[in-house]
């Protein structure tokens, strides 16, 4: 059955897939290639466009000047709270905060009252609708404000403390003057920032001074009254109470550290000789650390024991001689290393409790001399908090002071990190950057807009554009593109003769059904050749071929294709019947024998004998059964799959070596799935560049017995000037010098 492509795929724009990475990258260039043949135009219009925007906005768009004022930042300045030399300014983003502030509301609303430029407020005007009220103070002072910081722009100079301040304008000395007047105004802003911190400061240590002196001189008084109270003379040096307890609380540090060691030790040794009398365990004595010289000696002894043991079991057997006194001696090496331990273990045990011992009679030293050292030190210790709350509150009471006479000298003369290093000047030539910026915006937005929309037609082209493409899209061979007719084909074509009256013959016309005898060196031609020979590789067994012709939607032209091949066969000396079953729209009838009055359901019916409905062509050779019905006919799916109709295909089969059948089209009606009992093979018409992908999956997913059956795709219709375009890979195939050497003159 037909495997439709679920996960669809525009042949047109993406690339098939290979497993070759250089054939893939040359599909891809070709893809692209092919996107930029068809979508050019696309692009191109979006590029003139965008190009007279351009134009446009440079004729109508005033020229504008651009003013610059530098200003520095000098972070080594004396400031208030900070040592000289000190730098108060230590990150870039301390600069940043630097930018934000020049281009504060703050700064624009003092360069609006230095230059009064809200002292004049605009009259009335008149608007669309009527007069309009005059803004207020306000309102007029945030559209200036708006407009400043619009035309305003303040950026660092690479990584140095300069600030360059621009400002753009129609009028160069204006520029310059707004761009004077925010570099004054942010020199006085720091200046007003750093007056205001300072006289701040001032009064604030003037008060902690205040109360810093008298905390000062209440200390020295209560450590007098101290000494006095308690008969203290002197204070100088350390007591000997708190010696002796500093070297006792070492002491016992010391003992502790002893008798922790000395525990260690001996649980080691306990839990060795545990562990390598559990179970007759002898790995805790190989692999333990040797604690002394013996006890090593006897380790390695028992090593070179063991490992010759495996070494010799391995080789002689487990049962040998030589293993069993090699095991006893090991046993024994073990025993004695046990025995060694457990000495071991008592001169550790030993140590451990002279450790404890000492320990504990440390401690009881350490506690009397704590209590006695309490009493006789308690007077000492209050004295030395008042001699040191005092020496703190001074020392306090000194840097505030010194502090605020700083401030005093200060605040009579306030400075600033920041200068104006360069002040703006006119400029003599107007600004080019930012109308650069504009215009390639502009070419930029066009490009884009015109990829843009290149690309939604691209994607949004859901139709078939070329051989590969309907093989990919639907799993089936596509055995020929068929040219799209053109009307000036056949002016130098035989002239039509119209049939005689009463004579059954097919009714002749200039257009692509008859190409194959009015221009049979033609591309249509030769495609309906390249049919024929499908239809005879393809059904290679005795006996007339009938193949159904169809398609998904109607006017695609499969009809015309029909009766283009039955000619075809013609032409080649086989005797072919053209049959009409298009019961509901038989356009092949009207198109050749307008004047018929009896025809297909005449003959099934047994009302007419088949010989008086038949019409054929000059050559004898092609004979067409039209169809001729009274007004709309419901039934025709079930005169499709009657038996009379069956046995009328039989008939014709002894008698015709092809049939060509013209089929409705698979998406209105139901009637060709009805006739795969009667048809050998299908060939399926689809419209280059008109049906939809997705209506010819559905129509072939809905007729499975049409789609197993089917012999390929015809790609009727297709525009060979433009084909090249989506087929890439392929596009010099069709071209006529080609074809020139054979006589072809399409």
């Amino acid at each position: 059955m037909l495997q439709l492509n679920k996960d669809r795929r525009l042949s047109s724009f993406e690339p098939e897939q290979t497993g070759s990475a250089s054939g893939s990258s040359a599909e891809y260039i070709q893809m692209v290639l092919g996107f930029a043949r068809r979508q050019a135009w696309v692009v191109c219009i979006a590029i003139v466009l965008a190009i007279a925007a351009a134009t446009f906005y440079v004729l109508v768009v005033p020229a504008t000047y651009k003013a610059t004022a530098t200003v520095g930042i000098d972070t080594t300045k004396f400031q208030l709270f900070q040592p000289a030399g000190e730098l108060i300014i230590d990150t870039s983003s301390a600069v940043e905060s630097q930018l934000e502030i020049l281009k504060s509301e703050k700064l624009a609303l003092e360069v609006i009252k230095k230059l009064r430029l809200a002292d004049n407020i605009p009259a009335a005007n008149a608007g669309w609708f009527g007069s309009s009220k005059p803004p207020s103070e306000f309102a007029y002072t945030r559209q200036l404000v708006a407009v400043l910081q619009k035309h305003l722009t303040v950026k660092r100079l690479g990584i140095a403390w300069i600030i360059e301040i621009s400002y753009e304008s129609r009028d160069p000395e204006q520029a310059a003057q707004f761009a004077n007047a925010f570099a004054e105004a942010y020199i006085a802003d720091q200046l007003d920032s750093k007056y205001q911190a300072t006289r701040q400061a001032s009064a604030w240590l003037e008060g902690r001074v205040k109360e810093m002196r008298e905390q000062t001189m209440a200390a020295q008084h209560a450590v007098v009254e101290f000494k006095v109270k308690n008969g203290i003379v002197d204070t100088g040096g350390r007591l000997m109470s708190e010696q002796q307890l500093a070297e006792l609380n070492g002491q016992l540090l010391t003992a502790r550290g002893q008798t922790s060691e000395a525990k260690a030790r001996l649980e080691r040794v306990n839990a060795v000789v545990q562990a390598a009398l559990s179970a007759d365990n002898s790995n805790a004595l190989v692999t333990d650390v040797p604690i002394n010289e013996p006890i090593a000696k006897l380790r390695s002894q028992l090593i070179e024991l063991t490992n010759k043991e495996k070494e010799w079991s391995a080789k002689f057997g487990s049962d040998h001689l030589a293993v069993i006194n090699l095991h006893s001696q090991a046993k024994q090496v073990r025993s004695a290393m046990i025995d060694e331990l457990r000495r071991v273990g008592e001169a550790f045990k030993s140590d451990y409790d002279l450790a404890l011992r000492r320990e504990k009679g440390l401690e009881t030293e350490v506690a009397q001399a704590v209590s006695q050292s309490d009493s006789s030190t308690r007077n000492q210790v209050r004295l030395r908090e008042l001699e040191s709350t005092a020496a703190s509150t001074r020392e306090l009471y000194e840097n505030l002071n010194k502090r605020y006479l700083e401030s005093v000298e200060q605040k009579s003369f306030p400075v600033t990190e920041a200068r104006v290093i360069t002040r703006a000047a006119p400029a003599l030539d107007r600004e080019y950057k930012s109308t650069m910026k504009i215009l390639a915006g502009i070419l930029g937005g066009g490009i884009a807009l015109g990829l843009g929309l290149a690309f939604l037609r691209e994607f949004t082209d859901n139709v078939f554009r070329s051989v590969g493409q309907v093989e990919r899209q639907l799993h089936m061979n596509c055995i020929t593109p068929v040219p799209l007719w053109k009307n000036d084909e056949t002016e130098n074509g035989p002239s039509l003769v119209p049939p005689l009256e009463g004579e059954r013959k097919l009714m002749r016309s200039k257009g692509p059904a008859w190409a194959t005898v009015d221009s049979p060196l033609s591309h249509h031609a030769e495609a309906m050749r390249s049919i024929k020979l499908a239809i005879d590789l393809n059904c290679p067994g005795k006996g007339a071929k009938v193949i159904g012709m169809t398609s998904s939607l109607p006017r695609e032209g499969k009809s015309t294709v029909a009766i283009s091949l039955a000619l075809t066969i013609a032409a080649a000396g086989a005797k072919v019947m053209l049959l009409d079953f298009d019961l509901r729209n038989p356009a092949l009838t009207r198109s050749l024998t307008s004047k018929a009055k009896v025809g297909f359901l005449d003959v099934i019916s047994g009302r007419t004998p088949l010989a008086d409905a038949v019409w054929s062509d000059q050559s004898q050779y092609l004979s067409f059964l039209p169809t001729i019905t009274n007004g709309l006919f419901v039934q025709s799916n079930e005169i499709m799959g009657a038996q009379l109709t069956k046995t009328f295909m039989d008939q014709l089969r002894e008698e015709y070596a092809y049939i060509i059948v013209d089929l409705p089209p698979l998406a209105p009606v139901v009637d060709a799935k009805a006739t795969t009992h009667l048809i050998d093979a299908y060939l399926f018409v689809v419209e280059w560049g008109a049906t939809k992908v997705d209506v010819v999956e559905h129509a072939l997913s809905r007729a499975p017995g049409i789609s197993e059956n089917a012999l390929g795709i015809v790609l009727n219709k297709v525009n060979m000037d433009r084909l090249y375009k989506y087929d890439g890979e392929n596009r010099t195939y069709y071209v006529n010098k080609h074809y020139a050497q054979y006589g072809y003159n399409q």
